[in-house]
């Protein structure tokens, strides 16, 4: 054990100790925890037995040496330590400071929310959330907030066809449930139908719902789509989580999360640990993505995160990843306040 630990190129020991045949396992227990003492790498221990090694239990226990009954949960606890030591190590990963944040417009956006009632969720609205994002340098499409078919139809000529429809109601989450989602509308008819449709799916599914109207929105141009968000942890604080977007975020679960804010080591390994991270590079058929704007996207949701802890959750999804140099799209977002 004292070579072992001398040596240069070991970074950790795990000890399996059976009960040895001529010395008993309490006798051993006492000879090793003084050279784990004087060690300065981690040392584990697997004791592998029943009554024969209760008195080495009851000594490694007492000076506080982590044992295990199995030896793949002593492996799993050195596996832990090395995760906390990388975790250690991207804290040193300092978030860069942004000085084009609009801290006044986030402020009066968040501040936007209305009255919140009883226990129900409190949600910014949309408009609040582009204002939001933008501030923060995130890229979002322009929307307009359209209450009747003939509105949808001005919003949707003053920004030129084809554009995008969706729900706009504050209790609906999720749009999409509800066929609150038409895309690719080419012509101002299809657009008041699509509108008039959109209200009429919301009457059947969820008749007690109170809609403000629909947002059109410029079709956005096509590109690999992911999931960013934030929440604000109890215990670890703001957390960022990145993944597969759309309907892959459901049937895939290819997300992962980082402490927030969130440095440029940190964002390029959240974006390593899944397949939608790893996938911006390119793929076969598919030229590569610009996962630059994406690096710079969870940065800046990372202090968004960190500066508004009265922001519980906050969702993009999907943001639409363009080809690499041309950006990244919030095409829809939510939030919710605590």
């Amino acid at each position: 054990l004292r070579l072992l630990l001398e040596d240069p190129e070991v970074d950790s020991v795990m000890v399996i100790l059976p009960p040895p045949p001529m010395y008993s396992a309490g006798g051993v227990a006492r000879a090793m925890i003084p050279i784990i003492y004087a060690a300065d790498k981690p040392v584990v221990v697997a004791l592998m037995g029943e009554r024969l090694i209760q008195e080495a239990v009851e000594h490694f226990r007492s000076a506080r040496v982590p044992e295990y009954r199995f030896p793949e949960r002593a492996a799993a606890a050195l596996a832990v330590l090395w995760q906390r030591a990388s975790s250690l190590e991207q804290a040193l990963d300092t978030a860069p400071t942004l000085a084009d944040i609009a801290h006044d417009v986030a402020q009066a956006a968040v501040a936007a929310a209305p009255a919140r009632q009883a226990d129900a969720p409190c949600f910014l609205p949309p408009e609040a959330i582009h204002a939001l994002l933008t501030a923060y340098g995130l890229q979002a499409p322009p929307q307009r907030l359209a209450r009747s078919a003939a509105e949808a139809v001005d919003a949707s000529r003053a920004m030129g066809l084809p554009v995008a429809l969706k729900l706009d109601a504050p209790t609906v989450t999720h749009k999409s449930d509800v066929g609150g989602v038409v895309l690719r509308l080419a012509t101002e008819a299809a657009v008041a139908e699509a509108y008039d449709a959109i209200m009429a799916r919301l009457a059947a599914a969820r008749p007690e719902a109170e809609a403000r109207g629909a947002l059109v929105q410029p079709m956005a141009p096509p590109g690999q789509e992911v999931i960013l968000g934030a929440l604000q942890d109890p215990q670890f604080g703001p957390l960022i989580m990145f993944g597969a977007g759309g309907v892959e975020v459901e049937t895939q679960g290819d997300v992962d999360f980082a402490l927030a804010p969130l440095g440029r080591r940190a964002a390029e390994a959240l974006l390593q640990r899944t397949v939608a991270g790893r996938r911006l590079a390119g793929t076969r058929g598919h030229p590569p993505s610009d996962r630059e704007a994406v690096i710079d996207a969870l940065i800046r949701l990372g202090r968004l995160a960190a500066d508004f802890p009265q922001i519980a959750e906050i969702e993009i999804n999907p943001l639409i990843v363009l080809p690499d140099g041309q950006g990244a799209l919030a095409v829809d977002a939510r939030a919710r306040l605590a």
